[in-house]
């Protein structure tokens, strides 16, 4: 077991935000360190990957995903997205997330169509992981409308799955359930490990944790408190 400094939301935002309007490291270059590594994370994990299932929200959590399916086409991977929500609330870094994986010819498809098709993927004609990128930890209140829904079709199905750094639904600073939450078997977290992921039902909804710091500069985190110390296991 190993000690490792975590956060809570809100200085995980602080650390963002020093190392875009300090360091200035622009905002849509962390999202790219971001989708690189989770995709490093999920190939690792399941080498064999043929196919990703992507839910995207329409925040930066999402555009994490519409960067991991851009770099998964790519590499020669299908892809999958299903928008939960609308593409004109999408703006910032994420709208530009979502450019991204359009001019790599990204399949963005229905919300209502993944109801469909999620019985042919759990066929596993080839082998395919779901994505949360919905999200993330930005949520405040508990999970609604279509987002509960879509949680229910991903814990339903067989096929295994990658939360992107956080499950959704799984409060980030006290790992409690908002409603309804993700049951990852990978989470992907970044910048600073979200306190959440190792409280009351974070264990059990992230499955293995990997962090990746996203090469932001030591010096960032001279400025911001973390949590007290707790005992874990992590992958690095």
């Amino acid at each position: 077991m190993t000690e490792y400094p975590c956060y809570t939301a809100a200085a995980v935002r602080e650390l963002d935000r020093l190392a875009i309007e300090e360091h200035h490291i622009a905002g849509f270059e962390l999202m790219l360190r971001a989708g690189t590594a989770a995709l490093q994370a999920l190939l690792k994990k399941w080498p064999d990957t043929r196919k990703l299932i992507i839910f995207c929200g329409t925040g930066n959590n999402g555009g994490d995903g519409f960067v991991m399916a851009a770099l998964a086409l790519n590499q020669g991977l299908k892809a999958d997205i299903y928008l939960a929500g609308l593409p004109e609330n999408i703006t910032g870094d994420a709208r530009k997330a979502m450019d991204f994986a359009i001019n790599q010819h990204a399949n963005i498809k229905p919300l209502i169509a993944a109801f469909s098709d999620f019985a042919v993927a759990d066929a596993k004609s080839i082998p395919t992981i779901i994505v949360d990128a919905l999200l993330g930890t930005g949520l405040s209140g508990k999970v609604r409308e279509p987002c509960n829904d879509i949680i229910d079709l991903i814990n339903s199905s067989t096929l295994p799955v990658t939360a992107i750094d956080i499950p959704s639904g799984l409060c980030s600073d006290t790992g409690e359930i908002l409603g309804n939450a993700v049951k990852a078997d990978l989470t992907v977290t970044f910048i600073g490990r979200k306190i959440g992921l190792y409280l009351a039902h974070g264990p059990e909804f992230s499955g293995e944790i990997v962090f990746d710091d996203l090469a932001v500069p030591d010096d960032i985190y001279h400025h911001v408190k973390p949590c007290p110390n707790i005992n874990r296991g992590e992958s690095l």
